[in-house]
């Protein structure tokens, strides 16, 4: 029997665009289980209040500056966290 390959380019906006709401939440699986999203990385926007997309706003800003924090602001942050 002849084997074929195909190869098929799929934009991500569109597949993302193309699931439904169970196919989503399936995909968020799989990203945790792989390891590519943390389990606790994930919020439910539905559920959200203002205050919660103000948070999520300000801790996705910290991510992406950690390496330009002074070790004392890391510090802080650490001791901030631990209270917890």
């Amino acid at each position: 029997m002849p084997y074929f390959e195909t190869e098929l380019d799929i934009d991500v906006d569109e597949f993302i665009s193309s699931c439904s709401k169970s196919e989503i939440k399936e995909l968020i699986e799989a990203l945790q289980e792989d390891g590519h999203i943390g389990k606790d990385s994930v919020i439910q926007e539905e559920n959200m209040n203002l205050l919660d997309e103000e948070w999520l706003k300000v801790t996705n800003k910290l991510n992406t500056i950690r390496l330009r924090l002074s070790p004392e602001e890391e510090e802080l942050i650490k001791e901030i966290v631990n209270r917890y």
